[in-house]
């Protein structure tokens, strides 16, 4: 905030588009501390009556501080559309009227949607472009004739975007408006000079407006972002208020017009490394070296440069400095190829001592040394023809980048609203060079788990590291991360892997599992071309992440870790596969017709020793822990532990290859893990490897729509982390988007998106959440109305399928029972109800008796369809969320004969999934007890 001192704009008028929220509302409130009249534009829309009142009630507040000789502003707002000519003159009308004069405005009204290039439909590029450059070429051109009428001089700002200077891959429709404006700036200072009229331009980077308050509330998201920004932190709309009142300020700025002023924290120039002597403006998104080397003309110009203007630097000047992309220093990521595990994940000299070195001996660790695959691939960068291999497995197989999937730019769509321009900076697929994807501290490790990087993961050479793309080191980091994970939970769990005789179990290299792998009877001299029997080359979306391009190389480096013939299990092994196939599976494919966990991942099994391990550590520890009939006997936990073990031995040798790393198995092996500890009852534990399937996912953009495997491994991943997110009482860690509308959704694709919903209403619950509401119960209140209506709008438009059908009640019975099948469409309408409850029971209220009487009754309405759904759920898949479900509707119940009820159900769907380790019930009494003994 500028110094209110001297009142700045003392006397002044100014128009602003787009006032009542976001950046032009900064710019409002300062321009009145400074002393100056504001008149504002906004749609006058009723969703934004209530921002509009509040911009009223802060404008009278500043007013109430001036002073007789040092008075604020005065504020008055006009409705209107800029798109239409008439809506610009009349709010300079307005001003004029009430002031008397034009003296500043400030063109800020703009809208973004993020959409695809190949399917942005015309309706949405019209309106992108009639808002954004119509609109401000009118209101523009109305406040100029204005200002030429009276003779005094003026300036006219307005508010481009960092994405006029880089494009954005699903921003083809908006960057050039922003660039439009710019480039309009720069033509209308050269016009109106001769007028006294000063013409320039802000270019914000990445905002934090309401519009972003969601990306915001992802701690990776927003330390990804803060990271990109060399100040560290992501903008405020309060940033961008000093530098407007600096051009409006004759005072400050008499002498600048045409100008293009960034407010992005440096985040530009940290983007741009190659520098020259001279330097072009900044509209400019290339260097001009390159320019330089590419046309002759610019060539001719620098060897002449002593005797002209243009003194580009020479091709034989060295570079600026490059950055670095995240990965260890060589100071401090040496170490990290011998010794145990330990020691090279803490960097430090390992004597290499056996059964364990000195320095585990010494902090009382483990001591875990990894095996070195007998038959492993050659290491890149080993030889120069492996050099030159290697570049090309890195340029064409590397999956895309994250930041250029539709989660990464957000759906926004507030029609004339500056911060929809200006919130996410619309360029983020542009800044692949500065390679984040995962929290970071100051010294470039992640935050959390700033050890994990280099723990088990083969380090590459100088050659090999300079042609790594930043997605590929993406992969490396978060799978090395999650590796590491599995390392201290198998510790923590006193699970030693050097208690098993890898050798004496098995043919295979690497040793983990009574599975027999077939991978080494094939001679290493013989060049077999390597194949997958069940995915023949196909055209179909849901099948494509099946058959991702691989080189010849990567070809045959699969071959390492992925055997070719099924592998063979025992009789016993065979009855525990089955359970997962027909049991476990089930629950994890709730939503997915396709059922990919029952029918994809067991013949993935199959072939790959390591989610074999996990399959069977999974389905051991169900059946360890279920008291329902399975036709399996109950099987002891240690077994589990043991496949457990061998998984994660499995994954620390398979995690030198890179095809690997990016494979489906991997994909599988980290959900199946995650829901092990799911049903071990390890909520720290469960929680971390939640953390670290988002990373191994967001690396490799993963996401809800991303179809096949993937897909469904998504939402797995999502209804399990929102459950813990709940239990944590945090924000759940994703922060994709769907861009798909409803009305292009599938029954069971409705159903799926009722999990989306529910995430976004527990991340409104949150600690977080709570903590920002103390200092803004209004915007609260409107995100709890924006919820609200996004499951009013889910509701609409279910089909026919959700409708209940005819069940036996009883007056007995304390909840009217509710039939809709299938059973997923039944847990979707539960999870409908349970987000209304946590909003009704979270969302700022105003009023009294009556009021909190009809929320009450609202509520328990609620709370008897959750439960009277749950009375006709006796099926295993739907048990562990319904019983989420159930545990979430009891909270609030004080009746007896419903609490009992309810203990009753949480019970049944204990016995049916053995989920959770200990009773939702128990726990329901310890809270019921806080507040009495029902009635």
């Amino acid at each position: 905030m500028v110094s209110t001192q001297f009142r700045l704009l003392r006397g002044k008028t100014a128009c602003i588009t787009g006032g009542t929220t976001g950046i032009g509302r900064a710019i409002t409130l300062e321009y009145l501390r400074q002393g100056a009249n504001v008149a504002v534009n906004h749609l006058g829309l009723a969703k934004d009556e209530q921002l509009k009142k509040s911009l009223i009630k802060e404008a009278e507040d500043i007013r109430s501080q001036g002073t007789k000789d040092s008075p604020a502003g005065e504020l008055i707002e006009i409705a209107g559309d800029t798109t239409n000519p008439e809506t610009g003159r009349q709010l300079v009308e307005g001003a004029v009227k009430k002031w008397g004069s034009l003296d500043i405005f400030v063109a800020n009204a703009g809208i973004f949607k993020a959409a695809e290039f190949l399917t942005l439909d015309k309706e949405l590029f019209d309106r992108t472009m009639q808002v954004n450059v119509n609109g401000a070429f009118y209101s523009c051109q109305a406040a100029a004739q204005q200002m030429v009428r009276q003779e005094n001089g003026g300036a006219i700002i307005g508010i481009s975007s960092i994405s006029a200077l880089v494009g954005g891959g699903l921003q083809t429709h908006y960057t050039p408006t922003k660039a439009a404006v710019s480039s309009m700036i720069q033509s209308m200072a050269i016009s109106l000079a001769k007028h006294k009229i000063r013409c320039n331009a802000l270019l914000p980077g990445t905002i934090h407006t309401q519009l972003t308050e969601e990306d915001m509330q992802n701690e990776v998201k927003r330390k990804y972002l803060e990271h990109r920004i060399p100040m560290g932190r992501v903008g405020k709309p309060q940033d961008l208020a000093g530098p407007a009142v600096f051009l409006a300020s004759e005072q400050l700025s008499g002498y600048m017009t045409g100008s293009q002023v960034l407010v992005d924290g440096g985040m530009f120039v940290h983007l741009h490394r190659w520098f020259c002597d001279f330097r072009l403006p900044a509209m400019f998104s290339i260097s001009p070296l390159q320019i330089a080397k590419s046309h002759p003309h610019f060539r001719h110009l620098r060897r002449h440069s002593g005797h002209g203007t243009l003194a580009l630097r020479s091709e034989s000047s060295p570079p600026s400095r490059q950055y670095t992309r995240g990965r260890l220093s060589r100071g401090r990521g040496l170490r990290n190829t011998t010794g145990c595990l330990n020691c090279r994940r803490r960097h430090v000299k390992c004597d290499e001592g056996k059964p364990a070195c000195r320095a585990c001996v010494k902090i009382g660790q483990n001591c875990v040394y990894p095996r070195v695959p007998s038959n492993k691939v050659p290491r890149r960068g080993a030889s120069s023809s492996g050099s030159g291999e290697t570049k090309g497995v890195d340029e064409e197989s590397g999956p895309t980048p994250w930041s250029q999937s539709p989660v990464e730019n957000q759906d926004h769509d507030h029609a004339q609203n500056a911060d929809a321009s200006n919130s996410l900076t619309p360029a983020h697929d542009d800044y692949q060079s500065m390679h984040v994807d995962i929290p970071i501290n100051k010294n470039g490790q992640p935050r959390e788990e700033q050890e994990a990087i280099q723990a088990v993961v083969t380090p590459r050479d100088g050659a090999a590291t300079s042609t790594a793309s930043s997605s590929a080191a993406n992969i490396e980091n978060a799978t090395a991360i999650w590796v590491d994970l599995l390392l201290k939970d198998a510790a923590a769990q006193n699970v030693d892997i050097r208690d098993i005789n890898f050798d004496s179990e098995t043919l295979n290299i690497f040793g983990n599992s009574v599975i027999q792998s077939p991978v080494e009877s094939h001679s290493a001299t013989t060049q077999l071309q390597p194949h997958d029997h069940s995915s023949p080359p196909t055209k179909n979306p849901y099948l494509l992440d099946r058959t991702p391009p691989l080189l010849q190389s990567q070809r045959f480096e699969k071959q390492a870790w992925h055997s070719d013939l099924p592998l063979q299990i025992s009789s016993e092994e065979l009855l525990v596969f089955q359970n997962f196939v027909r049991n476990i599976s089930l629950w994890m494919d709730l939503f997915d017709p396709k059922r990919p966990f029952a029918t994809h991942v067991p013949h993935l099994a199959r072939h790959n020793v390591g989610l074999m391990n996990a399959v069977l550590a999974l389905s051991v520890r169900h059946l360890s822990l279920t008291t329902d009939a399975t036709g399996v006997p109950r099987r002891d936990p240690n077994d589990a532990l043991r496949y457990y073990a061998k998984t994660l031995h499995y994954i620390q040798e398979a995690m030198h290859f890179d095809t690997y790393k990016t494979s489906l198995e991997l994909l599988s092996t980290s959900s199946i893990v995650s829901a092990y500890e799911m049903l071990d009852g390890s909520g720290p534990d469960w929680g971390r490897h939640l953390k670290g399937v988002f990373w191994i996912q967001r690396s490799q953009v993963i996401h809800g729509d991303s179809n096949g495997l993937q897909q469904a491994v998504w939402w797995a991943w999502l209804c399990q982390d929102v459950w813990a997110a709940f239990r944590e009482n945090r924000r759940p860690y994703t922060f994709w988007r769907p861009t798909r509308t409803l009305d292009e959704l599938d029954p069971y694709e409705l159903s799926a998106r009722s999990a989306y919903f529910f995430a976004q209403v527990v991340g409104f619950c949150s600690r977080e959440e709570m903590e920002l509401a103390k200092s803004d119960i209004l915007g609260r209140r409107s995100r709890a109305e924006a919820l609200w209506e996004n499951l009013e709008e889910w509701k609409g438009y279910l089909t026919a399928e959700f409708e209940p059908l005819p069940w036996p009640s009883s007056p007995d019975d304390p909840f009217d029972p509710i039939w809709i099948n299938p059973p997923a469409f039944a847990v979707a309408i539960q999870l409908y109800y349970c987000s209304r409850i946590l909003l009704l029971l979270n969302r700022p209220q105003f009023g009294g008796l009556e009021l909190y009487a009809q929320q009450r009754t609202t509520l328990m309405g609620y709370i008897k369809k959750v439960c009277g759904i749950a009375m006709t759920l006796t099926d295993y898949p739907s048990s562990v969320m319904c019983s989420q479900c159930l545990f979430i509707a009891g909270l609030p119940i004080e009746d007896r004969r419903q609490r009992n009820c309810v203990l009753d159900l949480l019970e049944n769907c204990r016995k049916r999934s053995g989920w959770p380790v200990k009773s939702l019930g128990e726990e329901l009494k310890v809270r019921w007890d806080k507040f009495g003994d029902g009635g």
